[in-house]
């Protein structure tokens, strides 16, 4: 779910910003949870799936906030 609204925001370019992602992602799944998934905080959940290699995750001090992005695989 997170990858899939991810990159839907990459492709009308604009930057992801994880605030109000989780909103995104409950309109799309009403039951989404990160704590049902066993984390503390959306943050959390979002650098676990960085980590994962599911979407990258940076900080962006122009924004204030981190901005996700999807991952691209080498070839």
């Amino acid at each position: 779910l997170l990858r899939s609204v991810v990159a839907e925001l990459d492709a009308r370019c604009s930057a992801p910003l994880m605030s109000g992602l989780k909103q995104r992602m409950r309109k799309i799944q009403p039951a989404f949870s990160e704590k049902k998934l066993g984390y503390n905080g959306f943050l959390q959940f979002c650098k676990a799936a960085s980590t994962r290699g599911v979407v990258t995750l940076a900080w962006n001090e122009e924004a204030d906030d981190y901005v996700l992005g999807t991952v691209t695989s080498a070839t």
